[in-house]
């Protein structure tokens, strides 16, 4: 049997040149080697990671409690299992990776092939969210047309009841009129997921559209006894290629579902800083109840909220807006303690 050092020298080639992560563990489950994009992936140095027991490494993957037995079950029975799933680095960062574990006969010793999927994970998620809002689309633009005349026809009736009607009908009729009025913002959020774009861009500074936000928010924060407070880090004018008012809405989305998650009051921070690639982002972190694990890759879905009386549109009309200026978002949230959307947009003015 080939010792620790021997296998390391014969497979010392795969190490330099494979180009995924690369893991040695002996049969006691400690790791021995693992190469530099491993070291990539995990965010972690190799000094920290020989030495440790590949349950720690496991313990990163949020997969179910079924899932992680199955896989070492097989692994134990068979000297060959795989797994993907989500993990979380040694510094907190979320991936999606794919993991071969293989036993090797000529030592008794296991390589394990680490995968990095997230990018492929990350466009098959916005072609699946693209292909929603054009089925969205499809739908919107079939039944728009036989649900506004009606509604126009109902709106033109209670006005003319209103006109002889007893001060009694007259209360009912104003309640009638605003369930309309409701019912036609719906339609028109609705709307706006499947229209042609009629965005007008132009180049914004980005520091300028955020304060003009916080302070149109800061009233209705207030009444809520929520503090607005914003911070920047850029050095100097930032601009995008936007449409300004569209910018405005996501922005004042994202405060506005931090208002209605904290009903006991707190503080939101809106940060602005740059991010690698020439980008800027434009976070904002609340300190409210935070969104389930299982609802995080839902909630920009059309129709999907946890809200009562939410109709489940107006994330999707951020994620579409976002899309429309080359932009992602990133969400980060714990239960009981906040959530912070991060949505990153490409500069104008390189940094």
């Amino acid at each position: 049997m080939l010792t620790k050092y021997e296998y390391k020298e014969k497979f010392e080639h795969i190490f330099q040149l494979f180009s995924s992560g690369l893991i040695f563990i002996n049969d006691k489950g400690i790791i021995l080697d693992v190469n530099s994009y491993a070291e990539k992936i995990l965010q972690m140095n190799k000094s920290d990671v020989i030495g440790m027991n590949a349950h720690q490494l496991y313990s990163l993957f949020n997969n179910p409690i079924e899932a992680k037995s199955s896989f070492l079950d097989k692994l134990l029975n068979e000297g060959y299992s795989e797994i993907h799933g989500e993990l979380q680095t040694f510094v907190g960062e979320y991936k999606y990776v794919h993991i071969v574990i293989s036993k090797q006969n000529d030592s008794g010793h296991y390589l394990a092939e680490i995968t990095d999927e997230s990018e492929k994970m990350y466009m098959k998620k916005r072609l699946d969210q693209s292909e929603s809002l054009r089925t969205l689309g499809q739908l919107a633009a079939g039944i728009a047309h036989e649900i506004r005349n009606p509604m126009t026809s109902l709106k033109g009736f209670t006005q003319l009841l209103n006109q002889n009607a007893t001060e009694d009908a007259k209360r009912y009729l104003t309640v009638i009129n605003d369930e309309i009025n409701k019912m036609e913002e719906i339609l028109t959020q609705f709307l706006e997921l499947s229209k042609p774009s009629k965005s007008k861009f132009t180049v914004i500074n980005v520091e300028d559209t955020i304060l003009e936000v916080v302070n149109f928010m800061a009233p209705q924060a207030l009444l809520k006894s929520i503090n607005l407070n914003v911070s920047s880090l850029i050095k100097k004018e930032c601009r995008v290629y936007g449409d300004s008012l569209l910018l405005k809405q996501v922005f004042i989305n994202a405060i506005k579902n931090g208002i209605e998650a904290m009903p006991n009051g707190g503080n939101i921070h809106v940060n602005i800083s740059y991010k690698l690639g020439n980008s800027v982002s434009i976070s904002v972190s609340d300190q409210g109840h935070g969104i389930e694990d299982e609802h995080i890759n839902k909630i920009f879905q059309p129709f999907f909220t946890t809200k009562s009386t939410g109709t489940g549109l107006g994330l999707s009309h951020v994620y579409k807006v976002i899309e429309e200026h080359g932009g992602n978002i990133e969400i980060k949230s714990l239960v009981g303690e906040g959530t912070t959307f991060d949505f990153i947009l490409p500069c104008q003015n390189s940094l």
